[in-house]
């Protein structure tokens, strides 16, 4: 609990971290304010959600690695709050090299093993493992080549070079998971992913590494759920208020500037935590670094006629679909990065194409028939369809500030950032923003000692 000594908390960012952060430590005993640009507890995960024209909601599952169950434990503590938020991934990735044979991979327990043993001898699997597993320590700078795939496929003279279904692995889980291209990835972070641990690379039984979140549940009731604990726990929001400037002396923090014209003024035991995206935190304090440019997500919704029992997800190398996501009533897929769209381009023949890839590719891979589940539009080839083109939650980063965000810090004793940028040995998802909630309460816990 807070002693009455201790000074107030400014959270500036209402999104996942700022909101789960700010609940946190006014139940701890804080005078917490929380503030944002738009409305506190909404979420940011799930800026494609569109609702179809029968009210049937669909949303991209937000797929992420999370081998410590971080995410689920969280939300633990909030009995309100269902636990099927948090669902088994139900993943398989489906990689193609040239004319050889489809690799399908389950990830749903990590895919090290499965790429391991996919090679033929004893030596092979040996030196594929150890070449994994050094990855891991490799340098943060250590970037994985800019020659990898880009989604198409490759010829059939480069489909027999050694280790192209690990290659593609890794392409396939930075565009996906990441919202990066796998170039601007670090090589030691994917190995962290393909290899958690070398006992679970070893087990017979692997423990779960990836998981889903379910970004229904988590905009209608976990989030709102999260927003009552604050305010009972004595919080204060303050929405649409954006942060400008941020004054200070050499050490402190002094003044928060608004652009309404309001302004905030700190004492120095009072602290503030900056949980906002990359850009906006850029702006706010320039001197952190250059501000790392927006990723985008282009994804197609098809309606379907038969609901799924359970969400899936294929990951594939394709030269135009990159995932296929199986929800409710919906079939969601989002494009290759790589994926060139013309302005002329005719919208209904281009449906077509990404409807029968996603056929095709769900036949191949999840021996799933869409034909029988789809409720084609008069005179049309395909369902009702409907683009989305949103921003991406992750930053598309460089490999400079990839590589350097460990080491970012604000200039300030009495500011602390907090957010799934930061978090040292992670990568980026909800399990880093929520490692980054933990560790910056136990910094705020010392600083208000």
């Amino acid at each position: 609990m807070a002693s009455f000594a201790s000074g107030s908390l400014h959270i500036i960012g209402g999104g996942l971290a700022g909101s789960a952060l700010a609940t946190c430590m006014a139940e701890d005993g804080f005078d917490v304010t929380l503030y944002d640009e738009a409305e506190p507890f909404e979420s940011r995960w799930t800026r494609g959600m569109h609702t179809a024209p029968e009210s049937h909601k669909t949303a991209e599952p937000e797929i992420f690695y999370d081998p410590s169950g971080l995410v689920a434990d969280f939300f633990a503590g909030y009995p309100e709050i269902p636990a099927k938020l948090i669902r088994p991934a139900h993943c398989v990735m489906g990689l193609k090299r040239g004319r050889r044979k489809p690799a399908i991979v389950s990830i749903d327990q990590g895919i090290s093993r499965a790429l391991i043993s996919r090679r033929i001898s004893i030596a092979a699997r040996a030196y594929t493992a150890l070449t994994l597993w050094q990855q891991r320590s490799a340098s943060e700078e250590n970037r994985l080549d800019s020659t990898f795939s880009s989604g198409a496929f490759d010829s059939d003279d480069k489909a027999h070079q050694p280790g192209t279904y690990h290659r593609d692995a890794l392409t396939v889980l930075a565009e996906v998971l990441f919202s990066m291209p796998a170039h601007r990835c670090s090589k030691s972070l994917l190995a962290r992913v393909l290899v958690p641990r070398l006992r679970g690379m070893l087990a017979r039984h692997h423990e779960p590494v990836f998981a889903a979140i379910d970004p229904i549940i988590l905009n209608d009731i976990a989030l709102p759920a999260l927003r009552e604990r604050f305010l009972a726990a004595g919080g204060t929001i303050k929405s649409r208020t954006k942060l400008g400037d941020i004054d200070s002396t050499s050490d402190y923090a002094t003044d928060l500037l608004f652009e309404d014209d309001s302004q905030i003024v700190l004492n120095p035991d009072d602290a503030v935590v900056l949980a906002l995206h990359p850009k906006p935190l850029c702006d706010a304090v320039p001197d952190i670094g250059i501000s790392p440019a927006p990723a985008h997500r282009r994804c197609m919704t098809f309606e379907m006629r038969k609901p799924f029992a359970e969400p899936q997800a294929l990951l594939v190398s394709d030269d135009i679909v990159r995932a296929i996501y199986c929800n409710r009533r919906h079939l969601q897929v989002s494009l290759n990065s790589s994926l060139h769209l013309q302005d002329t381009q005719n919208a209904d023949q281009f449906a077509q194409l990404v409807w029968q890839r996603c056929v095709w590719l769900c036949d191949q891979y999840l021996n799933l028939d869409l034909q029988t589940r789809s409720d084609n539009a008069d005179n049309a080839l395909h369902p009702n369809h409907l683009f989305i083109n949103a921003e991406a939650p992750f930053p598309e980063m460089t490999p400079g500030m990839a590589a350097s965000r460990q080491q970012l810090h604000a200039p300030w004793k009495n500011v602390f950032l907090c957010g799934d940028v930061f978090p040292i040995d992670q990568a980026p998802g909800p399990a880093a923003l929520f490692s980054s909630v933990l560790d910056i309460r136990h910094e705020l816990q010392k600083f208000f000692a």
